[in-house]
């Protein structure tokens, strides 16, 4: 019975990666999907599954070709200064931005992995360099650091003196990884 219960374990931790991957996939294809389903039935486009994420993928493409002439820049500006002008909506909305065009514009990002050294003992965290510059903030020395937390997608932000910082040499991958799955996934060294 034993050998039963840890060839079930086994099954279960192999197939449940595969699955929850699947989910999310099927899942954001069938939003995608559904949202442009109305409009083609409105348009009197007959509607095949998956013409949804195919038509969405063109839509987006169209606004990125458009977004280089004047006319666009424009509008895309208007409505960028509108919705940085609305208090809330204002919060939102900068936050996707900014986060999205560091990584779309080639801005650092998660780029190095950080090891941040507690003094007075030898406790040491793992996280990402996010800024290098706080003097803004009047932290003249200072970095921020993201810090993951283990077995879920949230973190801390900490600011600390970047001579309590070692940057680490791991790709980002491994690191995300590793921090997600609390250290249980080592580091891949190219097996």
């Amino acid at each position: 019975m034993k050998t039963l219960f840890k060839l079930f374990l086994r099954g279960l931790l192999l197939i449940t990666p595969i699955v929850i991957t699947v989910l999310i996939v099927y899942k954001l294809g069938a939003v995608l999907d559904s949202m442009v389903s109305g409009l083609l039935t409105f348009i009197n486009i007959p509607h095949y599954p998956g013409v949804g994420i195919l038509f969405a993928i063109v839509i987006i493409t169209l606004i990125g070709l458009l977004s280089k002439n004047w006319l666009s820049q424009k509008l895309f500006s208007l409505i960028d200064k509108v919705f940085t002008n609305v208090p809330l909506v204002k919060v939102i909305y900068t936050t996707i931005r900014d986060t999205l065009s560091t990584f779309t514009e080639g801005k650092k990002g998660f780029s190095q992995l950080a090891l941040v050294h507690i003094p007075g003992s030898d406790i040491k965290l793992l996280g990402f360099i996010t800024n290098e510059d706080m003097d803004g903030f009047g932290l003249n020395g200072y970095i921020s650091v993201y810090l993951m937390q283990s077995m879920q997608w949230a973190g801390n932000l900490i600011l600390v003196p970047k001579e309590m910082v070692t940057v680490l040499d791991m790709s980002v991958e491994d690191a995300v990884k590793f921090i997600a799955s609390a250290g249980l996934v080592q580091k891949d060294n190219g097996n």
